[in-house]
């Protein structure tokens, strides 16, 4: 006798066997989608859930005692401080201006490298991975080296006081922000731009007109909903920025809203009800940007591109093209040779007061962010392990989801993509302050042995959380590209759902799978904001230690840690991928039939 049937005997015979053949796959259908919603509803909804509730119920975890009361004082209270509503107006007029400027650089860098027969174009068009992978605070943290009164080009007399003096202010969080982010901008309007086809330019050639104004009125016009978006993306990435706010904005005295998010949260006392309104009110703008960006997706008239669209041809500059090609090298040299150098250049000399002279060379700061058991390899190596581990649970649970997704009805699918793409674009800094509300604050959660509030297990399962959406939307992607027929033969032929994913499914996406496993792995070792709010009592990872050390004039050691960093991350990335890649290329030979062409 099976179980199921021992099972109906003692409940009752026949009907009660019925009951179970009928409840048992109706509850097996529903726990896949129920897991799904369950490891969003603890490792984002939850912790943005008491976010928003500290904004309006200020008692909520109160020393004394919870009081589960609405108010709007801590909103009229910060709302009415000229420190918090400047940090506002700050953060709002830091978005717009470095988000035009970033659409400009990115939209003509864009159109240099796709459209323009510049010399080294494929080289070039690397540049914006390299730019967009390298961390925002590092590439401000070079600039002050190199734009402080004592920084390396005022040492070498290219640095006039007063463009010192400017640089820290608004001015200076534009630059850094349009040479941090005009990727993004390049990766949004080149994308629309692979897509726009000849014929449209080719007419108005026909007809007289020239390439001006063939850019205002015929190509300007279908890329304008792509440089709207560049615009808005650029926009938010700008309001939740964490990097520059936490350096150059700190040190210039230009608060904007996410530092004071997590002043609220950290500095003696702590404000959680400042801290959770702030953090409603920066939820809120980009809440805003985010329904702009839809609204405008759902009016863009995809029909202007189609897929008879004749390849555009790329223009002759002529000697132009050497003028093209030196603009080029100029943004590559602004944005990632210099920032790069300035970093190198101050982990290998013992002073930033005397430069580069050959006596203050020196390898002490290398040599103590790689020796062992000191604070600062102690710290390089916690990041590299915490990036390591949250990398692999992030690509592993993205895997097992979207496999689950796969299976499910396509509302189900379609939800948790836009959950997804909605957890993109929280920013950082307020997620790290749900957690610290979820995990010390709440019962039943802060007396948990594991995870635990001031332990590296806290921050791990915030790195989770940060980079689960990307390596979601990543792998599901690639599984969506399977046809079900490869699944559905194994299925047929008895073999179980871990065993087809594992022998049918990984196989085939496993390149997928990777570049999410990287992606984490190298936006994790350098995580600020995360790290910031869930410092470990074993001691600070990386980013959080690089910070501490630069603000303590010990920026040598700091910029030595970010290199090694930068060295292990990158190193460790391209021999994972070269190798594997070639693999898969090589399998992939292997498996087509001699007689048919590769």
């Amino acid at each position: 006798m099976t179980m199921v049937q021992k099972f109906d005997a003692a409940a009752g015979g026949i009907g009660s066997s019925g009951w179970a053949r009928r409840r048992l796959p109706a509850l097996a259908r529903l726990g896949g989608p129920l897991a799904v919603y369950a490891v969003f509803a603890l490792l984002i909804g939850l912790p943005l859930a008491l976010v928003l509730l500290q904004a309006v119920m200020p008692g909520l975890f109160a020393a004394d005692g919870a009081q589960a009361f609405v108010s709007a004082e801590p909103l009229a209270r910060i709302l009415s401080s000229p420190s918090v509503t400047g940090s506002i107006l700050h953060s709002l007029e830091l978005g717009l201006v470095a988000a035009l400027t970033t659409t400009i650089l990115g939209g003509a860098f864009a159109v240099l490298v796709q459209r323009c027969d510049i010399p080294l174009r494929g080289a070039i068009s690397l540049l914006p991975w390299l730019v967009f992978l390298t961390p925002s605070y590092l590439k401000a943290l070079a600039w002050v080296l190199l734009m402080s009164s004592g920084g390396y080009l005022a040492q070498l007399g290219l640095l006039p006081p007063w463009l010192g003096a400017s640089f820290f202010g608004l001015g200076g969080l534009v630059f850094v922000h349009t040479l941090s982010l005009f990727p993004l901008a390049a990766f949004i309007i080149g994308s629309a731009l692979a897509g726009l086809g000849s014929e449209m330019e080719d007419a108005a050639r026909l007809s007289g007109a020239g390439p001006l104004r063939i850019w205002l009125r015929v190509n300007g016009p279908l890329l304008a909903p792509a440089i709207v978006l560049s615009f808005i993306a650029t926009f938010a990435e700008v309001l939740s920025d964490f990097g520059l706010a936490s350096t150059i904005a700190r040190m210039s005295s230009f608060g904007v809203v996410t530092y004071g998010i997590y002043a609220a949260a950290s500095d003696y006392p702590v404000d959680f009800p400042a801290a959770g309104a702030q953090a409603l009110v920066l939820l809120a703008l980009v809440l805003l940007v985010v329904m702009a960006d839809r609204l405008l997706r759902r009016r863009a008239d995809p029909q202007l591109i189609s897929g008879r669209a004749r390849p555009a041809r790329r223009y002759r500059l002529g000697a132009w093209r050497w003028l093209a090609f030196a603009i080029a090298l100029l943004v590559a040299f602004l944005a990632l040779i210099l920032p790069l150098g300035a970093i190198a250049a101050r982990a290998l000399t013992s002073t930033l007061g005397n430069g580069l002279a050959p006596g203050n060379f020196t390898l002490a700061n290398i040599g103590a962010a790689l020796s062992l058991n000191t604070p600062a390899n102690d710290g390089l190596m916690r990041s590299l392990f915490y990036a390591g581990l949250s990398a692999v649970i992030a690509s592993t649970l993205a895997l097992l989801l979207s496999a689950q997704l796969d299976r499910s009805s396509p509302v189900m699918r379609t939800a948790v993509l836009g959950l997804s793409l909605g957890a993109v674009a929280i920013p950082g800094i307020v997620l790290g302050f749900g957690y610290i509300l979820v995990w010390n604050r709440l019962p039943g959660f802060r007396d948990w042995p594991f995870p635990h509030y001031g332990d590296g297990s806290l921050l791990v399962m915030g790195y989770v959380a940060a980079a689960l959406p990307y390596c979601l939307v990543v792998i599901l992607s690639a599984i969506g590209q399977l046809a079900p027929s490869l699944t559905d033969a194994a299925r047929i032929s008895g073999v179980g759902a871990v065993r087809r994913l594992i022998s049918v499914t990984l196989p085939l996406i496993l390149l997928s799978v990777v570049t999410a496993f990287l992606l984490t792995f190298i936006r994790t070792v350098f995580e600020l904001p995360m790290s910031q709010m869930l410092i470990p009592q074993s001691g600070p990872p990386a980013p959080t230690l690089i910070l501490k050390l630069f603000s303590h004039d010990r920026d040598g050691l700091a910029c030595a840690i970010a290199l090694a960093a930068m060295a292990a991350a990158g190193g460790a990335a391209a021999l994972i991928w070269y190798p594997l890649k070639r693999v898969i290329a090589f399998g992939r030979q292997q498996r087509i039939p001699s007689g048919e062409p590769s």
